[in-house]
């Protein structure tokens, strides 16, 4: 066997390191690779980032972060649940041993013991209740809640179960006087107005492009600092490249770059990158993150695609791409049926209409992903830390309640009625022939009941011809189980004898006699056509637990008794069996004579009938408080907030959120594209500009940019252009040792940041190396697969079972808005380069790809170095690839797999 160890990295080679934290020296990242005739394995070296990692990232700030956004959970999500659901039970109450209202209770547990396992959803005994999987424990007992509230407790338990209050939870308060903004609160920074601040004077009058680089140069000079030189140019391109489009350059357009020595050589590259249809796939991706874009609604028991998501997902990638002013974007997802032509921005309604389906969660993507506020915490009390009073959550929420989901048609008027009124037929044939199979299972389980003493003992002894072979299999499986969740078949299990099985027989009628009896009641109580909020509001009574499991294990879906349709149509003959072929005839024709179902755009629309909010004490919808009409937050209003008066107060909501007064809209999609281009954040939170956020690194130029985007027409190409066309954009990410002291997180912006490509540039660079990218744009979500070569905004995006790939490679859960990635580093990562057979396809299309070019083996290397880093290799590296490619075999798909699972791949420098 041979071995080779092939230098896949230049000598100032990326670091695994997360971005804007970079070790003081460089680190080596030689890839060992043993390379095998039958097989490969690869095992990375450890590389001295692995051990520096936990010491260069700023434990202390890391750590404050993640406490941070844990609480805000807790305040946003799982508080406001538990007083909904839980606390009439489980405070005073303590029924069943367990109190939820405070730390100490809640992870004491109750008599069924440890309730809460922080970091361990899966083994936790609230989520297995949740879910009613258990049938022993169902909680809360008035109905199941919904998926994504489930899915939310689950995050809760999985990050560690942090209750930020420990004090026991407060009785519902009087109304007290009116919530007072004091003077101190009005002056905190991010409620001030925006400033026009002037570039600061600086010494190094040379250094700086534009006036972005005077304000980034005066905070280095007033430490004494001085910034890094420059990246080489191809570093640059490849920077800017992976920035705008997500993808690397050509190497001809790295040598057309390295041949332009005009002045502004680099203004050409990036004004070449913004027209790039590439760019608004890259950049609306990255609103697809704020805007927690999903193909699917969150259900944990099945499938459940969205029909038109991918309509959203492509308006927003063109409103991106034709620079759709910042403003006007914003207004169309909050309120485009509302606007003049407002064809051109329904789709924009995608934001409210394909989000998890709860109001509260509206509130907190609207305020958190525009304004950067966490007023849902407001939900249950006034902010703890912002000046955000619980009458201003309502207020908002008050608006989206009075929102309702809706269709709007992109056909003609006439496809569209033809459509409905088919289909419409074929729903009432479906529901009657449900109907009918209902009516006939339940009469035949009845019946089958009849006889259940005559099936326990032919199950016992040697069958009965008499009776339903089928039937007598089930209850035969059924009564030789290990375990059964009900005490109803120990005297039957002691001596299975007649009396036994007759007593039996008499139970399991009575039980199926109570059922119906209380399903009669609960109809009454809910209605005909009970809703999802009936199903988790209503007050209905329940059987008691082990009689329930008995009824379901018997007559349920999948129950011994239970035939549905297509097993109990040889039960049937005569005119009920006539009957039901012939609805099952009618129901073929029906759906043959379906047209396909037309286009249509997933949006929003104000109801008909507007009904007034009120806050709920607590967080309780039972308990209403004090109307909260419709009106903008308070702190960002200039006295008492003026009332909503049109509709639901959707339009009024989205002017004032873009109003030029507003001091948060600007400074947050600044701060954001800021985060992408140099690697951090003026603020560190890009979501929280409240009190538990951080401050600003620069906080003068954060206020230029905002109101130089303002100035500028909103528009985010010219903001790109503006950072981009920066000497501190350009910087390399050398270090300087003085710097490092200094400054070692890198918050001045000496250097530049080293990062990792996030899973899309990693996914459509792969396939782009090799040949095999599908550029072909928009279109229905495709399901990652081998046969998906397609680029990953188009893939299909899962809140129910999120791709293991993405989810890998620091994806976002789409459950929730997601204002920065927060970059991982395991094993995990660089296995799936070693063993992916997707990654191993990519490779051998690379290894072809290259073999067919023209020239030996050396030009081949060097063009292989050229596409995948855009450099030369170094003598050593050409000698050890010749070695290895001479003395192997299959050795070209083997070497490019080495290439594209090293570091120098996935990073940026």
């Amino acid at each position: 066997m041979k071995t080779a160890s092939i230098t896949a990295l230049s000598a100032h080679p990326q670091s695994a390191t997360p971005p804007a934290v970079n070790p003081p020296h460089p680190i080596s990242d030689t890839v060992s690779v043993k390379a095998q005739f039958e097989n490969l394995t690869v095992r990375p070296r450890p590389s001295l980032a692995l051990f520096s990692l936990l010491s260069t990232i700023a434990p202390a700030f890391a750590q404050q972060l993640a406490t941070t956004a844990n609480e805000e959970f807790f305040e946003l999500r799982i508080r406001p649940l538990f007083a909904n659901n839980c606390y009439a039970c489980h405070t005073d109450e303590h029924m069943g041993g367990l109190q939820l209202d405070t730390t100490e209770h809640a992870l004491k547990g109750g008599k069924s013991g440890v309730v809460i396992i922080p970091g361990d959803p899966a083994n936790s005994l609230l989520t297995k209740a949740l879910h009613y999987t258990d049938p022993r424990l169902k909680m809360p007992p008035t109905g199941r809640l919904k998926d994504s509230e489930i899915a939310d407790v689950e995050t809760w338990i999985k990050n560690g179960a942090v209750w930020p209050q420990t004090s026991k939870a407060a009785p519902p308060l009087p109304h007290s006087a009116p919530y007072v903004i004091t003077a101190e609160q009005r002056a905190f920074w991010s409620f001030r107005p925006i400033a026009s601040p002037a570039p600061p004077p600086v010494h190094n009058k040379k250094w700086p492009r534009n006036e972005i680089d005077r304000f980034i140069l005066a905070k280095l000079e007033e430490r004494n600092l001085k910034p890094v030189a420059p990246a080489s140019k191809r570093s640059l391109i490849r920077r800017a490249s992976y920035d705008l489009t997500g993808l690397p350059p050509t190497p001809s357009e790295v040598a057309a770059f390295e041949r332009d020595n005009s002045p502004n050589a680099f203004s050409k590259v990036v004004d070449r990158l913004l027209d790039s249809p590439r760019y608004g796939e890259k950049w609306g991706r990255f609103w697809l993150d704020v805007a927690r874009y999903s193909d699917d609604r969150l259900n944990s028991e099945r499938d459940d695609p969205y029909e038109n998501s991918f309509r959203y997902r492509d308006w927003v990638i063109q409103a991106v791409q034709q620079d759709m002013p910042y403003n006007l974007f914003v207004k169309a997802q909050i309120a485009g049926d509302l606007l003049p032509q407002h064809e051109l921005y329904e789709a924009g309604l995608g934001f409210y209409s394909l989000s998890p389906e709860f109001q509260d969660e509206r509130v907190d993507a609207t305020t958190r992903g525009f304004m950067a506020l966490t007023v849902a915490c407001a939900t249950c009390h006034n902010h703890k830390y912002d000046p955000i009073p619980t009458e201003d959550f309502y207020s908002l929420m008050g608006i989206f309640n009075n929102t309702e989901l809706h269709e709007t048609p992109l056909a003609p008027k006439e496809e569209v009625e033809r459509y409905e009124a088919q289909k419409k037929l074929l729903d009432a044939q479906e529901t009657e022939i449900k109907d009918f199979i209902n009516r006939q299972a339940n009469e035949l389980a009845e019946i089958l009941a009849q006889n259940t003493a005559a099936y326990m003992l032919a199950a016992s002894k040697s069958g009965n011809p008499v009776l339903d072979k089928e039937t007598l299999d089930r209850i035969t499986k059924y009564l030789t189980a290990a375990d059964h969740k009900h005490p109803y078949l120990k005297a039957w299990d002691k001596d299975k004898s007649p009396p036994a099985a007759r007593d039996f027989q008499k139970l399991l009628l009575d039980v199926n006699k109570e059922k119906k009896q209380i399903d009669d009641e609960n109809h009454i109580r809910l209605g005909l056509n009970p809703s999802r909020e009936n199903l988790s509001d209503a007050n209905l009574l329940s059987m008691a637990r082990d009689k329930y499991v008995l009824w379901e294990d018997f007559f349920g879906e999948k129950g011994v008794y239970h035939y549905g349709d297509g097993t109990i149509d040889r039960f049937l003959s005569g005119v009920w069996k006539n009957h039901l072929d012939s609805l099952h005839t009618r129901q073929a024709e029906l759906k043959k004579q379906l047209p396909p179902h037309y286009a249509y755009l997933q949006t929003i629309t104000d109801k008909k009938t507007l009904v007034e909010q009120h806050v709920w004490l607590r967080g309780n919808k039972d308990s209403p408080g004090e109307p909260a009409p419709p009106h903008f937050l308070s702190i960002l209003s200039q006295g008492p907030p003026a009332h909503f008066s049109h509709g639901s107060g959707r339009l009024e909501l989205a002017e004032a959120i873009v109003d030029p007064q507003n001091p948060l809209t600007s400074r947050v999609i600044v701060n954001r594209l800021w985060q992408q281009h140099f690697g951090q954040r003026i603020v560190r939170t890009p979501s929280n500009f409240g009190k538990q956020g951080d401050t600003p690194s620069h906080p003068e130029l954060l206020d230029y940019l905002a109101t130089r985007f303002m100035a500028e027409g909103w528009s985010l190409k010219k903001l790109h252009r503006e950072m981009m066309l920066t000497a501190a954009y350009s910087l390399s990410t050398a270090n300087d040792e003085t710097n490092y002291a200094a400054d070692p997180e890198n918050r001045l912006l000496w250097r530049g940041n080293r990062r990792r490509l996030d899973i899309e540039s990693i996914r459509d660079s792969l396939l782009f190396v090799a040949g095999d990218l599908d550029l072909k744009a928009g279109g229905p979500a495709t399901a990652f697969g081998p046969e998906n070569h397609r680029r990953t905004v188009y893939g299909f995006v899962s809140r129910r079972r999120l791709d293991p790939v993405l989810a890998l490679f620091d994806f976002p859960n789409p459950v929730a808005t997601s204002e920065q990635r927060l970059p991982t580093l395991v094993p995990l990562q660089k296995l799936f380069f070693m063993n992916s057979d997707f990654v191993m396809e990519q490779s051998k299309a690379l290894a072809r790809k290259l073999q067919e070019s023209t020239g030996d083996d050396n030009a081949r290397i060097a063009g292989a170095y050229r596409l995948l880093f855009q450099r030369d290799p170094t003598p050593a590296e050409r000698k050890l690839a010749l070695d290895f490619l001479h003395d192997s075999q299959n050795a070209w798909p083997q070497y490019t797999q080495v290439l594209l699972s090293s570091n120098e791949f996935s990073y940026l420098n």
